[in-house]
Parts: structure tokens; C-alpha cells; sequence
């Protein structure tokens, strides 16, 4: 059973379709496999039908049985036009019917060379296939449309391949650009192996250390240095004198420590070093002791 719509947009009988638009009549009415008036009119092939209905508002994704929809009545029938505007549309070159079929391999089966060629321009996939794993080529009966969709897949494969190699080759500048550094950043500077010390002169050893003087080396002064010559000889025969009792406490034989003490009166005052941590003498002598003789 057909309804005046379905009736109207089969035949091309625009008058009576937009007469009946015009009354409002519901659009999206359906026969008893679900087709509507749209896909009467894609199928038929009347392209002033399919935009009155579109116009009109229309629903263009609506489906049929199978998940049929108008672009796949249209391309079964190899409505080139009509397919062209409903891509124009808005409907997807690449839709699918329930078993996996679409509007390429629907064309191709039928041998409807200019809608294959229509579809090819709009990027329809030749490399597609149905549930059962046919392709439009194989589908294909015409020799020359199977020539020209097996060339259609080369050039496909072929620029697959080759924006792989360009997206791998953008994957490695990126890379390349991440290991460089970002404008504004200064590299970072090489370090510098550090030079080898330098030796010095050796280190003197400091004042209350316990070191002795080296051979050749001037002693520092004794304590009094400074003081007049009478209090200076006379703390230099108490130091020798202490200098000697503690040789001979550690063993050592008073025959050197008599010409250690006489060679320290000998000796300037102001070559004279004093013992490491000795004890200090008290100095015995009064304020006149500072002043000059007259």
C-alpha cells in the first residue's frame, strides 16, 4: 500500500507532492518496509522531489528495512544526481546498510559507472567491503569499472603508505624539536674540568704550635725580647735553667743541657724561641727597670 505521498514522490508528480506538503501531511510516513517518501523519490531518481522534501523538512538520515537509507536507494538505481545532492546534503559517502554494504559497492554491483566515478571524487573507500568481505571490484561485472576501481585502490594504498612515512617523518622533527632548546632558554654551559692545584710555599706553622724550628730556619723571639738588656738576660738564664731540669727529667744527660743553656745566653735575645707550651716565668722586676740610666 502505497500512500499519496509515496505516490507522488515515485512518479515525480511535484504539483501534487508540494500540494500535499502544503496541507501538512506527516513527511516521515512509512510504507510496509519502512520506506518513506524521500526514498521513493532518491530511488525514482526526481531530484525536484528529494529537495521539495528536504526543504520541507524532511528527516534525510531516516532508514528503510536493512538500515537502507536514501543515498543507498539512490546509488542501487545509479541516481547520480540525486546522489550528488544528497551528499550535498549531508549524508555520509560511507554509510552503512545492516550487512555491511554502502553506496560504492551498491553502485559497483550494478555497474553504474558515472555513480561509481561520483563517489570515488567524494572519497568513497574502494577498499571497502560488506559483511561477507566483498569489495566493489569484486563485486563488480563490467571489466572496465573493475579496472577502474582496482586503480582507485592502488593510488588509495599508495598515499596511505605514503602519509605514513610523512607521519613518521613529523613524528621525528617533533622529537628533534623537543631536544632543542626553547627560544629564550640559554644552553646550558660545559663544565670545565677543574685545574690542578698549585703548589705553594708551605705552611708556617702557627704561633703555640709545637713544632721546632728547622735547620737554617731564624727562630722566632723569646719572650722579653723587648725588655731592657739586664731582665732579658736574666729570663734567658731562668729559661735555659727550666729547659735544663726537664731534660733531665726525660732522661737526658746534663752534659748537653749546660752548653744548650750557655749557647741560649750567648745568643741574641731576639734569636731565641721559646718551647712550645712551657711554662710562663713570672717576670721579677720593677717599674725603674723600664727607665732610662741616667
Amino acid at each position: 500500500m502505497f500512500w499519496p505521498l509515496h505516490n507522488a514522490a515515485r512518479n515525480g508528480d511535484l504539483q501534487a507532492l508540494t500540494a500535499l506538503i502544503g496541507e501538512g501531511v506527516n513527511l516521515e510516513l512509512r510504507d510496509a518496509h519502512r520506506r518513506s517518501a524521500l526514498h521513493m523519490a532518491a530511488w525514482a531518481g526526481h531530484v525536484d522531489c528529494v529537495k521539495a522534501l528536504l526543504a520541507a523538512g524532511a528527516d534525510i538520515n531516516t532508514a528503510a528495512q536493512d538500515d537502507m537509507n536514501a543515498l543507498h536507494f539512490a546509488a542501487t538505481k545509479g541516481q547520480t544526481e540525486v546522489v550528488r545532492w544528497l551528499l550535498n546534503s549531508g549524508l555520509k559517502v560511507g554509510s552503512k546498510m545492516r550487512n555491511g554494504s554502502n553506496a560504492l559497492l551498491l553502485a559497483a554491483k550494478q555497474g553504474h559507472k558515472e555513480t561509481v566515478k561520483l563517489l570515488l571524487e567524494r572519497k568513497a573507500d574502494p577498499r571497502a567491503a560488506d559483511g561477507r568481505g566483498q569489495t566493489a571490484a569484486g563485486l563488480c561485472k563490467d571489466g572496465e569499472l573493475r579496472e577502474l576501481l582496482l586503480a582507485a585502490v592502488a593510488r588509495t594504498e599508495a598515499s596511505t603508505a605514503g602519509n605514513a612515512v610523512d607521519a613518521e617523518k613529523q613524528a621525528q622533527k617533533k622529537q628533534r624539536n623537543a631536544r632543542r632548546p626553547r627560544e629564550g632558554e640559554e644552553r646550558a654551559p660545559r663544565q670545565q674540568a677543574a685545574a690542578p692545584p698549585v703548589a705553594g710555599p708551605p705552611e708556617r706553622p702557627q704561633r703555640g704550635d709545637a713544632e721546632e724550628p728547622a735547620a737554617g730556619e731564624e727562630a722566632a723571639p723569646v719572650i722579653g725580647a723587648e725588655l731592657p738588656p739586664e731582665v732579658a738576660a736574666r729570663l734567658a738564664r731562668e729559661q735555659a735553667a727550666v729547659e735544663q731540669q726537664q731534660q733531665q727529667e726525660e732522661g737526658g744527660s746534663a752534659a748537653a743541657a749546660a752548653p744548650a743553656a750557655e749557647a741560649a745566653q750567648q745568643q741574641p735575645a731576639a734569636a731565641q724561641q721559646p718551647a712550645a707550651k712551657k711554662a710562663r716565668v713570672a717576670l721579677d722586676y720593677d717599674e725603674e727597670d723600664f727607665e732610662e740610666e741616667g
